[in-house]
């Protein structure tokens, strides 16, 4: 019963480590953030574009795309993936 157990806290915290999200970035473009896991990164984009128009949108971003710079993101973003 106790090898149950640490198999299943095991796998527990291993999933913890690969999905819980900590907030790693805030860009001065407008309030875009950004919280990172292993696996992904999610983006909570808000951007000004001219003078009246605020993008506002949340993404999520899956392994590789997780390791690319807020510019390669952002381009990703624009083209529609």
């Amino acid at each position: 019963m106790k090898k149950k157990t640490k198999i299943v806290t095991a796998v527990i915290l291993i999933l913890t480590v690969l999905f819980v999200p900590i907030p790693s970035d805030i860009v001065k473009d407008g309030g875009t953030r950004f919280y990172t896991a292993l696996t992904y990164k999610a983006a909570k984009w808000k951007v000004m574009i001219g003078v009246d128009y605020v993008y506002d949108k949340t993404s999520i971003y899956w392994f590789p795309d997780n390791f690319k710079t807020y510019d390669e993101l952002w381009k990703l973003e624009t083209q529609g993936k």
